[in-house]
């Protein structure tokens, strides 16, 4: 009986990372500002086989390890022919998503004490945790923070194994590995706070001053220095200079600042406050609170304590890092999310009904409001309804009905009505829990089902280099090179993607050498260089700013 249960856990499990994570990973091309270099590094080593040094077009770069251009190099070797190279590419996030939601319900359960899969205060956590708009937007994103994502939940799942002596042997195999990969998909931060966190453990809790705990932590610690290090050390032997950009600039200059005015984003007080609030809700408010409550107690529990002192330490060293962004907090909203869901549990029934019906209403609303911009869209009566969206969504774009998203949204949008004759007899905590997190990933699918090609028009560059392509047919020669002032780093990927231009850098906006091209970005129209002509600009659509503007030699 309990085998048949658990199969059609595993049944719903999957099908639930069906509905969630395909709308938005598949169906369009590169969105700034993350997504454009690294398509640029993984679009370089699927053409170059260079795996060694992450080069987006052309130019070397050295923010982040290469674990994931790694693996969405494979998968597009793997892809391609049947995909575009960019939904092939970022397949990877695919895998690495399903890694992360499958190691936080292994995580929540040795954590809860769970003896099967079915008991309800998982599912509720997992809720809880996929509703929340950080993990819901960047599962979804082609960049080296989904695999930092899964690295840290296998890491953790490993480390409180360890500690409850659980299956210690694969635990500790965890342990290496989530390691290994936390640092090979962004550096040594993440892997910083989670062994700081281990040898903190001892202080709080006398069954990690023993032997039974140091040794596998010892034996994962050892393992994960073995797969870390060849990476970093044929970096320093065959480019120093690059090492020390990576390894002295993009993570120790960040976190101490001295690298921050060249490399940006710069830390503000209130960013990490800010972001437990509006990028991790509800979780991170929830869980202080559920900390707050009895810190003490919280911290010398063998269950709670790797969940507790992870993202406390990591708070800590986020405000105390010198560069910042709300989604740095990535990584510690799945223990967090386990803390939250336990105080939500224990929610007074009342609150718990009025959290039902409120989600039911917002969620109900937002899938109906979504379907109605969409049959507006496609219809001839579209414009002067929709005018309040062209901030965001030009109006110009041509929206064209396609079947297979549309029985997708469709069957979602089904399941979200029909949801109580589904899973009838819930608790109020399974009720409320089910409306908002589910009610989230309809909406989400629904949105991305029926609006994707809407939205890549206004967020990706597809249009804006396509136009540069045609005016450029019969001008721009196989024997022309084309140089480049000011153009960053999301752009220069898209051009090559688009043009097949690889982009020459140069540090004045003046007529180049060598080449007879030349492509700015700038705010505003700029005069051409002396000897050269205007010859194209453009922007995404609906774009005011950071004009993409392209000059011709006279001679």
């Amino acid at each position: 009986m309990s085998q048949d249960k658990d199969r059609k856990v595993l049944l719903l499990f999957i099908s639930f990372l069906i509905i969630y994570l395909l709308p938005g990973i598949y169906g369009h091309t590169p969105w700034k500002q993350d997504e454009n270099y690294s398509f640029g590094i993984i679009q370089t080593m699927y053409e170059t086989g260079n795996w060694l040094v992450p080069t987006n077009a052309g130019e070397p770069f050295m923010e982040k390890p290469p674990l994931y251009y790694w693996v969405a190099t494979l998968t597009s070797k793997l892809l391609s022919g049947i995909l575009p190279l960019y939904d092939a590419a970022r397949s990877a996030s695919l895998l690495f998503s399903v890694i992360n939601f499958s190691f936080f319900i292994l995580l929540t359960r040795r954590v809860l004490q769970s003896k099967n899969f079915y008991d309800y205060r998982i599912w509720v956590i997992f809720a809880i945790y996929i509703s929340v708009p950080g993990i819901l937007r960047h599962s979804h994103d082609m960049f080296t923070d989904v695999a930092l994502v899964a690295g840290t939940t296998v890491a953790l799942y490993g480390l409180v194994g360890i500690i409850l002596q659980q299956k210690v042997a694969t635990s500790a195999l965890w342990l290496c590995l989530g390691t290994t990969a936390t640092l090979l998909s962004k550096g040594i931060f993440i892997p910083g706070v989670l062994w700081i966190t281990l040898f903190a453990c001892p202080v709080l809790l006398t069954q990690c001053r023993t032997k039974a705990f140091w040794q596998p932590c010892l034996f994962a610690g050892i393992a994960a220095l073995v797969l870390i290090l060849p990476w970093p050390v044929m970096l320093y032997l065959q480019h120093p200079d690059l090492f020390i950009v990576w390894f002295w600039d993009n993570n120790i200059g960040r976190f101490l600042g001295f690298s921050v005015p060249v490399l940006g984003a710069h830390a503000k007080f209130i960013r990490i406050p800010e972001a437990m609030v509006l990028f991790a809700f509800p979780v991170g408010i929830l869980s202080v609170f559920y900390t707050l409550r009895h810190p003490i107690k919280r911290l010398t529990d063998a269950h709670n304590v790797v969940i507790i002192l992870f993202p406390v330490l990591g708070i800590i060293f986020l405000q105390m890092s010198a560069s910042s962004r709300a989604l740095y907090l990535l990584p510690f909203i799945a223990p967090m999310a386990i803390l939250a869901g336990k105080l939500f549990i224990d929610f007074p029934p009342r609150t718990l009904k009025y959290l039902a019906s409120f989600s039911a209403g917002l969620w109900s609303v937002a899938i109906l409001l979504t379907w109605g911009i969409y049959l507006f869209k496609i219809s001839e009566y579209q414009s002067h309804w929709l005018s309040f969206l062209d901030k965001w969504l030009p109006q110009n774009y041509q929206l064209y009905l396609l079947w297979l998203p549309l029985i997708f949204a469709l069957a979602i949008t089904l399941l979200w009505f029909c949801r109580n004759t589904l899973f009838p007899h819930m608790n109020q905590a399974m009720q409320a829990a089910l409306n908002w997190g589910l009610g989230v990933t309809i909406t989400w699918g629904v949105v991305f089902s029926l609006l994707v090609g809407w939205i890549d028009y206004s967020k990706g560059y597809e249009s804006v280099f396509t136009d540069l392509r045609h005016q450029l047919g019969g001008k721009y020669h196989d024997t022309d090179c084309m140089a480049s002032y000011s153009l960053n780093e999301s752009e220069a990927p898209m051009l090559y993607y688009f043009t097949g231009i690889l982009h020459q850098p140069q540090e004045t906006l003046s007529k180049p050498e060598r080449c007879h091209w030349l492509i700015i970005l700038s705010d505003d129209i700029q005069p051409p260089p002396e000897g050269m002509s205007l010859f194209w600009y453009g922007n995404r659509p609906g774009e005011k700013k950071n004009n993409l503007i392209v000059y011709q030699a006279d001679n």
